[in-house]
């Protein structure tokens, strides 16, 4: 049996520092200014997708100012980028020692505890992010999401609704309401919310997942498909929606497409679960015993 996955990478977002400032040509050897090294940090790191750099930039910050709270949360931010939920959590924490009233550092160290399947911990730091911020509909948004992620789905509805009184074009809210929707099976009030965060972002890969999921049990499997590729052509890194995609292929009897798109997940994602059950089915089903045995053996660890 393969598995279709309803599951939510929640985001973590940065706010993009604008303006026409260009940057000079020096070396980080040469800045011993605290906020210069931040500035580069974020647009020769961060924003350019040069992790690696702003490591360097915001750790040359901290050690020129320890007691920085912004650093610590900007290197926390970056260890994000690079996927590595610890280092992010424990730079967030310190940021927090610094400035105990810091909801941005509140809701990304809960946002990393919600990727680590720790909702308790992040739906603690979300409400005290709101604690802080009352108005930070970006926090109501992912503390709906944790609440998906623990069944609560009356109370996300209750949270996204908040935030969407606050700024009625989140899409991310509109997106989040239509999962909540579909897990309580109204699969109407779900397409609406779905393509309501379509329509404010037609770019936005998530809801093409959901909504895919959406027509896979009604067994419109070409549209699915197109929904997923979709998904995928806007973000080349969502593992979600290449097992989904998968799924499909291997109902409609295409098991090399199936195995393609499960190995594609599991290259994003190593330890993904459902990606490595899916992929042993599909080798089961193709005969391939010995591939089938040792995807099993990965996904449950035996």
């Amino acid at each position: 049996m393969y598995v279709l996955v309803n599951i939510e990478i929640i985001k973590i977002e940065y706010q993009k520092k604008r303006g026409e400032k260009r940057m000079a040509n020096r070396g980080i050897k040469e800045i011993e200014n605290p906020e210069e090294l931040l500035e580069m940090g974020l647009v020769a790191g961060i924003q350019s997708g040069k992790f690696e750099n702003a490591l360097e930039f915001f750790q040359k910050a901290i050690e020129l100012q320890p007691e920085n709270c912004r650093a610590w949360f900007l290197l926390g931010l970056a260890y994000d980028c690079k996927d590595n939920q610890t280092e992010g959590i424990e730079c967030y924490r310190k940021a927090l020692e610094i400035n105990p009233d810091y909801p941005e550092a509140l809701v990304n160290l809960g946002t990393n505890y919600s990727k680590l399947d720790q909702d308790d911990i992040a739906i603690a730091c979300f409400l005290e992010a709101l604690d802080i911020k009352p108005d930070y509909y970006e926090a109501m948004v992912n503390l709906g999401i944790s609440y998906i992620e623990q069944g609560n789905y009356q109370q996300a509805i209750d949270v996204c609704q908040r935030a969407l009184i606050i700024n009625s074009n989140y899409h991310i809210a509109y997106n989040t309401l239509g999962r909540a929707y579909m897990q309580l099976g109204d699969q109407e009030e779900a397409i609406k919310f779905f393509k309501k965060a379509l329509a404010i972002d037609p770019n936005y890969y998530e809801p093409y997942n959901f909504f895919g999921l959406i027509l896979v049990d009604r067994k419109k499997y070409e549209k699915a498909i197109k929904l997923f590729e979709r998904s995928i052509k806007l973000n080349p890194q969502y593992h979600l929606a290449y097992n989904n995609l998968g799924v499909v292929f291997a109902m409609i009897g295409d098991l090399s497409g199936a195995i393609e798109c499960f190995k594609k997940a599991v290259d994003i994602e190593p330890e993904y679960f459902e990606a490595l059950h899916n992929l042993a089915s599909a080798y089961e089903e193709a005969e391939d015993y010995d591939k089938s045995a040792e995807y099993e053996k990965r996904a449950y660890g035996s």
